[in-house]
């Protein structure tokens, strides 16, 4: 009977060790991108620059996310209505799409006005990160 306490403690102790040792992941994609400030090797003139250029976009696109989350709210609520209009479910995927474009539009922007700072070295690193940011792993399956 006194083998049974042994043996559990035995099973833990081995389960622990086995948990322990092995790799912790990172995430879905690996571990995090090193901060761009790091990768570019930036002055603190860029960094400060580019800073407001974050800090200004962040002033233009959060109504904007804001706008999103509403207009997708009316959406689903249209979508999921007894019986949905399709024209007015299709103009309000629509107005949503624009929000989306608004958005993009915005970091496109900032992506040139940073892009306009950088020395041609750090362009072309700057380059490279926007290239590997932007092929991730492909977005998992919406929700049913």
């Amino acid at each position: 009977m006194k083998r049974i306490p042994f043996i559990l403690a035995l099973m833990t102790l081995t389960t622990s060790i086995a948990i322990a040792q092995q790799p912790r992941r990172m995430g879905p994609g690996g571990p995090p991108p090193p901060r761009l400030n790091e990768f570019l090797n930036l002055t603190s003139a860029q960094e400060t620059a580019i800073d407001a250029l974050h800090e200004s976009m962040r002033t233009t696109i959060d109504p904007l996310f804001e706008q999103k989350r509403a207009a997708e709210e009316q959406l689903r609520a249209l979508a999921d209505s007894a019986s949905p209009d399709p024209a007015t479910v299709g103009r309000q995927f629509l107005a949503v799409r624009a929000i989306d474009q608004q958005i993009r539009s915005a970091h496109d922007a900032m992506e040139q006005k940073v892009a306009a700072l950088l020395t041609a070295d750090q362009k072309v690193k700057f380059d490279a990160f926007n290239a590997a940011r932007h092929m991730g792993p492909p977005p998992p399956p919406p929700p049913r």
